[in-house]
């Protein structure tokens, strides 16, 4: 595919990364002698400052926002679920499994995010072969079965939850995710880093709903059928991603040959699916040659590590320093709960004054609040502070987990982006998995050893967290600072 440079001049994608990134390859020059490895740098340059790269013509809305109200069901019930998984650990820690190590049962949680990142690359060919709605169904379908599977564990039945919650489920959340971030940046712009906040949303409203819902009727229907009527909701709750994620994009807007958007079944297209796969890690080394890529793929596998052990672990340090405080069932719920207005605020103050600048801003905070609230709480064992800590960090991080795909399209634009999304999964995939497996070492099983070593461990799971986090918001500072010094600058 050939992407226009002048009136006079084409030059590949492929070309323009090699140019951008080889200082030693000698510039292509155009008819007037002037170096277009020189052009494309400062026009990209001056396109992070000034708006976005994509100069053409997106719907800004319409039936997109179809598509927003489509994927915040997405949102609600896979990483809303994702994150609701620190109730699902303490119950097995304190009750099902109790004589289970603490990273054995973090695992299952980690596995989750771990799974879907990992396979949505190789998901989206699917759903360019196979059609979006096709695929989506097949996926609410896995997730659904997961958690009926899941609502027959017994004690001592440790491998029902790997099978069911940390791999059925996962793997059905991996054919449910993609159009979260695929379909919207094919209908927004301007407005693309407040449409995807809208969406993901739902992960924090899906976080604070299914801690609700599970801690409320445990007590009274028991582990199983608490399961099973959350499988149950699940059912109307994914057909609506199934019915209004499907929005044809109408043709002038279409500014890449495939389109989620617009795709349908086709015979042609899965035959051909081995040499698509090919393809794309042919591209992943292409696309990988841009160094600013790199940088925000290892702000992200860095972010990754650092965020999700602090997650999952909330609802346990509650249910250690306050078994029978009064806020103590609400924690992971007040902390999912400001996933709403921490995806959709910053997306909206990043659309104005920059994604990479708000970024930096909520990535280097999270690391911090962790230093200046948790570890206090910690030594204090003051529920209060925790429990104000959960709200503070709980809106600093989401973007985190939000603003990649703007800042993405912001600095590269919509042609590759595919490429560059399927790399951003592939290096979160490992981050949650890594995260929790070396922070749940730090923690033990509570009938081995008195509270005030677990307090200990607490202490130094904070610190992994908080180091990591502040490394990553460092990395994206440094970035930022490369494009422009000028603070000022839309970046």
């Amino acid at each position: 595919m050939v992407e226009p440079f002048s009136d006079k001049t084409q030059i590949s994608a492929e070309k323009c990364l090699e140019l951008d990134t080889n200082e030693n390859e000698l510039p292509l020059r155009n008819d007037s002698g002037s170096s277009l490895s020189e052009k494309l740098e400062s026009s990209s340059d001056e396109a992070i400052k000034t708006g976005e790269k994509d100069s053409v013509e997106f719907a800004e809305g319409g039936r997109g926002w179809l598509v927003v109200f489509g994927c915040f069901f997405i949102s609600f019930s896979t990483f809303g679920m994702i994150n609701a998984y620190g109730v699902f650990q303490s119950y097995y820690e304190t009750v099902l499994f109790t004589d289970v190590q603490s990273f054995k049962l973090s695992v299952i949680g980690s596995c989750q995010p771990t799974i879907m990142y990992s396979f949505v690359p190789f998901v989206t060919p699917l759903i360019h072969a196979c059609g979006v709605r096709n695929t989506l169904a097949l996926g609410a379908s896995l997730m659904v079965i997961g958690l009926f599977g899941l609502s027959t564990t017994q004690a001592g039945e440790l491998w029902k939850c790997y099978l069911f919650q940390a791999i059925m489920f996962s793997l059905g959340g991996s054919f449910y995710y993609p159009p979260i971030f695929f379909s919207m940046i094919e209908w927004f712009k301007e407005k693309r880093a407040t449409a995807i906040g809208i969406a993901s949303c739902g992960v924090g409203l899906g976080g604070a709903v299914w801690p609700l819902i599970f801690k409320h009727m445990l007590p009274k229907v028991g582990f199983h059928w608490t399961v099973r009527c959350i499988a149950f909701i699940y059912i109307p709750l994914t057909l609506c991603g199934v019915v209004f994620i499907p929005q044809r994009l109408p043709e002038r807007y279409t500014h890449k040959p495939d389109n989620v958007s617009n795709s349908t079944f086709s015979l042609e297209k899965v035959k051909k699916l081995p040499q698509t796969y090919k393809a794309i890690v042919k591209n992943w080394f292409v696309v990988g040659r841009s160094k600013s890529l790199l940088v925000l793929l290892i702000v992200n596998f860095l972010g990754m590590i650092g965020s999700y052990p602090a997650i999952f672990y909330l609802d346990l340090f509650a249910t250690t320093i306050g078994p029978n405080n009064r806020i103590t069932p609400y924690i992971t719920m007040m902390y999912s709960f400001m996933g709403a207005p921490g995806r959709i605020i910053p997306a909206m103050v990043a659309d104005k004054f920059g994604r990479i600048n708000v970024l930096t801003v909520c990535v280097l905070l999270s690391g911090a609040l962790i230093l200046a609230m948790w570890i206090p709480a910690i030594k204090t064992e003051n529920m209060g502070l925790f429990a104000g800590f959960c709200v503070v960090f709980g809106f600093f991080i989401c973007p985190l987990f939000s603003l990649f795909p703007a800042c993405m399209g912001q600095m590269f634009g919509i042609k590759g982006s595919e490429d560059r999304l399927f790399l951003f999964f592939v290096t979160s995939g490992p981050g949650p998995l890594i995260g929790t497996l070396i922070a749940g070492s730090f923690i033990p099983t509570n009938q081995q050893v008195d509270k005030d070593v677990i307090m200990d461990s607490f202490i130094k799971l904070n610190i992994f967290t908080a180091v990591i986090l502040i490394a990553s918001g460092l990395f994206l500072l440094g970035l930022r600072l490369k494009i422009s010094r000028k603070l000022t600058d839309f970046i």
